[in-house]
């Protein structure tokens, strides 16, 4: 994750994610992304079609990047609708990024899913359905370390 923002809009962008986590009740991985894409919280932006979009997620190498690619999605089209109220939630390449990855890896779950002394990133990777490079980034922007990073 490029670490082009400002401590302030980090912050701004996990408190974000957490208040979409909070406004679904979830409480463990994975984060259903498709679920939030279809039923947004209207006070953030309204439903959007996943079938209006003109995206094609192809089959890439890593396994889970679409799930990435559409919570940036997400994270463009929030953007979008403040942008228009005159909001101050960062839009760049970064921003997006880190929305991504604090939405479907949450700062509150990675210190129970990375107790265990024998948790693999593999397996860290799988429970929150998302690409071995996009925990590993994650883990290390909170300060953690477990066993297949490298």
């Amino acid at each position: 994750m490029p670490s082009t923002l400002t401590k302030n809009e980090g912050k701004l962008i996990e408190a974000l994610a957490q208040q979409i986590i909070d406004y679904y009740d979830f409480k463990e991985p994975p984060i259903h992304i498709e679920q939030i894409l279809k039923s947004p919280p209207s006070d953030l932006l309204g439903a959007i079609e996943i079938s209006d979009l003109s995206l094609v997620f192809g089959i890439g190498e890593h396994h889970h990047e679409y799930r990435m690619a559409v919570a940036r999605l997400l994270h463009r089209e929030i953007c979008r609708q403040e942008s228009a109220s005159g909001g101050n939630m960062p839009y760049n390449k970064a921003a997006a990024h880190h929305f991504a990855a604090a939405l479907l890896i949450p700062k509150k779950w990675i210190s129970r899913a990375t107790r265990w002394p024998w948790v693999t990133l593999i397996n860290v990777s799988e429970k929150f359905q998302v690409p071995e490079y996009a925990m590993a980034a994650r883990l290390a922007q909170l300060g953690r370390s477990i066993r297949g990073m490298g």
